[in-house]
């Protein structure tokens, strides 16, 4: 095979051990490889010394024969020739600067009812004056969103806090006239609801099932790392209020949910919370790890041993519980490996300052629900419509090619990780969150094997 000469592997190429499965993951192109362990002793040393044959054979002596090490080079050589390994990077640098505004994050509530101890949004009012959206300035929203959509028809829209559901009447309104505006306009809205679940009724569960919005719903876990957690405004835990009503709304089957948790270090054994939400029968879970700088509750450097372990054990509860019939969706675990991410998303990560923007009960813009409140990161208000052109170049221009990642194996499935992270963890959205790298990776790895176990099955 004809390889540059200066092709990069640890750049393009993979290889690792998970549990019983050697794998190789051709960066590129995504193509996912399993060896046999004299393959991946051939695969190790083909890496090891940039495609040296005669070298390769010299590293691989006693390994097997040498017409077994020509046979498995035969079969890199197919794999290459049909562009499944050893691929070049032809990953173009992507102008987004046409790309129209599809999605807003409707922080209706700067306000919350709980107080949990985690909170990134300063218990729900992101260190800014407690405050709720009225009809007026959600409708404006929803206005700006229509014009800055261009062509672009399928519109998303999240209500988020605090706790959204201060505002259910509101809320009632807005979708009423989003529905209206459809209509009109030939557009259609997509909402989705984050709540932690105290408000939900009958008749706000009716009304999510009425209007096809999709759920998430706060729960952490078992009842002692919830209610440690998760506390009401007078400091007690919350899980006895949440849970009967987390789990009829499940029951009623909405368009979507998403059980989701936060684990932090206070609870670095989470696969006994993912293994409890299972328990519970929840099929659709999330749990996101506490990251960022330290303030008793993020995951450090140092409890990545113990994080990285656990993922393990996330693996095998999964994979276990395929095996006995019922798939479960962890959010972090849902790779396409047919199709992967689409060409923005390999680029940037999110679509946060360009696609997605956050909105303030007072119509005031910022990329993202992390960014609320950062002077430095004010785009505008709805109120005139206008943007901060510089503040969006930003993001536009914060693309894995100029980063780090460039030639991380991880890059096209994370496209150099969260903004967000980044900036608060290192003063620069270009240098990503080491500790959650090394999350994300071994997730991804994870992920992949028992894809892979799937398969096979």
């Amino acid at each position: 095979m004809q390889l540059s000469a200066n092709y990069d592997f640890d750049a393009h190429v993979h290889l690792f051990r998970y549990k019983e499965m050697n794998i190789v993951l051709d960066v590129n192109s995504g193509a996912v490889h399993l060896l046999d362990d004299m393959a991946a002793v051939v695969m190790r040393a083909f890496i090891d010394h940039r495609g040296d044959i005669e070298a390769v054979f010299k590293a691989t002596e006693g390994c097997g024969t040498h017409a077994e090490v020509e046979d498995i080079l035969e079969e890199f050589e197919q794999a290459f020739t049909a562009q499944a390994l050893f691929t070049d990077d032809d990953f173009p640098r992507i102008d987004l600067s046409a790309m129209y505004i599809k999605a807003l994050c409707l922080n209706v509530a700067h306000a919350c009812n709980m107080k949990c101890g985690y909170c990134f949004a300063a218990q729900g009012d992101f260190g800014l004056t407690p405050s709720l959206m009225d009809i007026q300035t959600a409708q404006q929203a929803v206005e700006f969103l229509l014009e800055k959509s261009g062509p672009v028809r399928h519109l998303e829209i999240d209500f988020f806090g605090g706790e959204p559901l201060l505002v259910k009447e509101m809320l009632q309104e807005l979708v009423d006239y989003c529905r209206q505006r459809e209509k009109e306009t030939g557009k259609h809205f997509n909402f989705t609801l984050t709540t932690n679940a105290l408000y939900l009724d009958e008749e706000m569960m009716a009304w999510i099932i009425k209007h096809d919005i999709s759920i998430i719903l706060s729960l952490d876990g078992r009842q002692k790392v919830h209610d440690q957690h998760r506390l009401l405004r007078d400091g007690q835990g919350s899980y006895d209020l949440v849970l009967p009503r987390i789990k009829a709304m499940v029951d009623k089957d909405p368009i979507s949910y998403f059980v989701r948790g936060t684990f932090t270090r206070h609870n670095l054994d989470f696969s006994k919370d993912l293994q409890h939400m299972i328990d519970l029968g929840f099929d659709y879970i999330s749990l996101e790890p506490a990251v960022g700088p330290d303030n008793g509750y993020s995951i450090l450097p140092e409890d990545l041993p113990v994080v990285l372990a656990e993922y393990d054990r996330v693996t095998d509860l999964l994979l276990a519980r395929y095996e006995q019939g019922r798939e479960v969706f962890f959010f972090h675990y849902n790779l396409d490996l047919q199709k992967g991410p689409c060409l923005a998303k390999r680029s940037t990560g999110c679509g946060a300052g360009v696609e997605y923007l956050v909105i303030t009960p007072q119509g005031d813009i910022y990329p993202c629900h992390q960014f609320v409140g950062q002077e430095e990161f004010y785009m505008g208000s709805i109120k005139n419509g206008e943007l901060n052109g510089r503040i969006r170049s930003r993001f536009e221009n914060n693309q894995v090619r100029d980063k780090e990642c460039a030639r991380c194996w991880a890059r096209n499935f994370c496209g150099g990780g969260c903004h967000a992270n980044a900036y608060f963890s290192n003063h620069d959205m270009s240098r990503p969150h080491e500790t959650s790298c090394m999350m994300h990776k071994k997730r991804l790895e994870g992920a992949i094997y028992l894809e892979l176990k799937k398969k096979l099955k």
